[in-house]
């Protein structure tokens, strides 16, 4: 019996330092040696001042800049009466912050399932180019290029997005 406490106990030990730090070290290591800006949260800095993640969609909520998805979780079953209630009001909100538009894109007025999207689809980015032109003072057609300059493609389905960080940066530096 007390060889078997101490056989386990010697196991015990072993693994903890195998897994528990020559493991974590080997990978943490890796990570910064081969994929350093993904394993530091792939972070964006403009003028040496960290501003955000490509990564984590943030909240926008002045009227010159994109705003993206909702940040609030959805686990609500499409056909709800509590999330059609809900994109109802996002859409009235959206089409009170872009009076010049009339259909608003689907990812504004619906959330993603982590709350944390970084990306809109082209068409919601188009969809807050008037507003963001008029808040800006500027013509609607340089709105346009910055959007057109960050578009991103989809690896597998060609579906076309950009990233509303990557965008708004874009947008101070006209």
């Amino acid at each position: 019996m007390k060889k078997s406490i101490l056989g386990s106990l010697r196991f015990l030990l072993l693994s903890l330092v195998v897994f528990g730090g020559l493991y974590t070290i080997a990978v943490t290591g890796i990570g910064q040696l081969f994929f350093s800006n993904q394993a530091n949260g792939s972070q964006v800095t403009v003028n040496n001042q960290v501003v955000g993640s490509k990564l984590i969609g943030q909240n926008f909520e002045q009227d010159k800049y994109f705003s993206g998805r909702s940040e609030k979780v959805s686990q609500l079953s499409p056909v709800s009466t509590e999330q059609k209630r809900l994109v109802e009001k996002r859409t009235a909100a959206e089409l009170a912050k872009n009076s010049t538009e009339s259909k608003v894109p689907n990812d504004l007025v619906t959330a993603s399932a982590s709350g944390v999207d970084p990306d809109i689809s082209l068409s919601a980015a188009k969809f807050q180019a008037a507003r963001i032109a008029k808040e800006r003072g500027i013509k609607q057609s340089k709105i346009h290029n910055v959007i057109e300059e960050n578009v991103q493609k989809d690896w597998f389905s060609n579906r076309q997005y950009v990233n509303v960080l990557q965008l708004n940066i874009a947008l101070d530096k006209l």
